[in-house]
């Protein structure tokens, strides 16, 4: 999801204490009664037989890769714990993740909404405060200051195309958190409203079930030259995956391996991932 220490920008701060405060004390509000909401539905649903389910997978991984980014070098575990309604069109989630040798911390939670097999939309609150230490950490802070907090929040879209070769295309922006910068032309701190766009594509499917899919994306802001992502419009994640089932003492393991290169960063990474459950 969000990035680590070594991609963040060293952004400063320029927001008026008191109008960051109450921004800060809004969304806290807002996150509160969300989350009273949710439950109290949940608890409603459960005396109706047609209630919707919960669910949890966990995963390792070798890195981490997120949009072009290496989110962290090192072996890593992930957890995801899901709420989807009875009709199975949405979806509500909670994400986080660790890294072995604790440089890597994530919190993240999202919604989403399946209107058809082809369209979704969503909402991801990031929550990566990686390179902040415990004691800074503010989870309900969504100014763009990266010392007090690692939040943003996507916006995004995806459509598959029908056919045989089904082409998906992802589309998101980012509308509030650390995702403010400072203009060339200008000199002053705005918000890049960063855009990224990926397509993708299964390419091969084997006889035995395992399949490869490629992938394209990009980035750019539509107010000004830099974005989230890098220091002007470009192609930012490029490379494929690989998805098999691994067969181990009976049980059938999804394992995946993703190759991914990053034009705009000039890096890259092979990322070997298993779902344990």
């Amino acid at each position: 999801m969000n990035i680590a220490k070594s991609n963040q920008s060293p952004f400063t701060k320029v927001t008026v204490f008191g109008e960051s405060k109450m921004l800060t004390n809004s969304v806290k509000a807002i996150f509160l009664i969300a989350i009273y909401c949710l439950f109290s539905f949940s608890s409603q649903s459960f005396a109706n037989e047609n209630t919707g389910r919960w669910d949890l997978s966990f995963d390792l991984k070798t890195n981490h890769l997120w949009h072009g980014f290496i989110v962290t070098d090192g072996v890593m575990t992930s957890g995801e714990l899901t709420y989807k309604t009875a009709d199975n069109k949405t979806t509500f989630g909670l994400w986080g993740g660790g890294s072995f040798n604790g440089e890597f911390k994530e919190f993240t939670y999202f919604a989403s909404h399946q209107f058809s097999d082809q369209l979704f939309v969503e909402i991801v609150n990031h929550g990566n405060h990686s390179s902040i230490p415990d004691s800074d950490v503010d989870i309900f802070d969504y100014s763009s200051d990266p010392l007090k907090t690692g939040n943003f929040i996507d916006v995004g879209l995806g459509y598959t195309f029908e056919g045989e070769m089904p082409i998906s295309v992802y589309y998101s922006v980012i509308v509030q958190g650390v995702d403010s910068f400072v203009d060339a032309d200008s000199g002053k701190k705005e918000r890049a409203y960063t855009n990224y766009i990926e397509i993708s594509a299964p390419v091969w499917k084997g006889k035995d079930g395992e399949t490869v899919d490629v992938f394209i994306g990009g980035a750019f802001s539509p107010i000004q030259e830099k974005n989230f992502y890098s220091d002007n419009a470009n192609i930012n994640n490029l490379g494929f995956t690989y998805k098999k089932q691994l067969q181990v003492a009976g049980y059938s393991l999804p394992v995946s391996a993703t190759a991914m290169w990053n034009p705009a960063l000039n890096h890259g990474a092979l990322q070997v991932a298993v779902n344990l459950f």
